[in-house]
């Protein structure tokens, strides 16, 4: 099984800080990096958008929130109309009764199995990128392997489904410029948003320097 690759990775991010995303439907953004003295001009409209500050809901999140569902949810149903095995059928009513009983009791376990993704029902993000982490690591499932193809498209998918909510919650590391200039006349950029602390460095020179820290 193949659980350290980075799809498989992503896709545990989707499904690791889901509930950070819609918690933040509603939240204001208060600690996320960049640090607060220096928000006046690194803040992105994308990120943190103005419009939206005295808004009930945010709406770039509300954005976020339905292009990953929709991408994840879509590549779930292509994979597993490629992959999945057709449920088992129930038994026909010629066959004896203890005989189609069993069968029944099989086929209905085989509808239900958790590892076979549905295509009815609550379809949610986290739903879709835990099916689609199964495959790519290989777990047991009424499922074939994944073919080349396959495993490129959910990577492709996973890889920007990570990337949009970490940056909606301001956790990717990421360059910003600062407007502001090295001695040697170079740009100074920030760097940060990863957890890790932020730091200044000059574009040209590459001079280090920690971030200031927040007012």
């Amino acid at each position: 099984m193949h659980t350290t690759t980075p799809t498989a990775q992503q896709l545990q991010t989707v499904i690791a800080h889901w509930p950070d995303l819609l918690q933040q439907r509603t939240t204001r953004p208060h600690d996320a990096w960049p640090p607060s003295s220096l928000q006046t001009y690194l803040r992105t409209v994308e990120e943190y958008d103005p419009a939206d500050r005295s808004a009930p809901v945010r709406l770039h999140i509300i954005d976020t929130i339905r292009t990953i569902t929709v991408a994840l949810v879509e590549t779930a149903d292509q994979i597993a109309a490629a992959v999945q095995r057709t449920p088992m059928s129930d038994a026909p009513a010629s066959w004896p009764a203890a005989d189609r009983d069993r069968r029944n009791q099989l086929a209905a376990a085989d509808r239900a199995d958790p590892a076979r993704w549905q295509y009815t029902g609550t379809r949610t993000a986290p739903a879709a990128a835990q099916w689609l982490h199964a495959r790519i690591v290989g777990a047991p499932g009424p499922c074939t392997a994944l073919t080349g193809p396959q495993r490129d498209r959910i990577a492709h998918v996973a890889e920007h489904a990570a990337a949009r909510l970490t940056h909606a919650l301001g956790t990717s590391r990421r360059t910003i410029p600062t407007g502001r200039h090295c001695a040697c006349g170079g740009e100074l950029l920030l760097d940060g948003g990863d957890g890790q602390p932020p730091v200044i460095r000059c574009g040209w020179c590459s001079a280090r320097t920690a971030a200031p820290a927040a007012a």
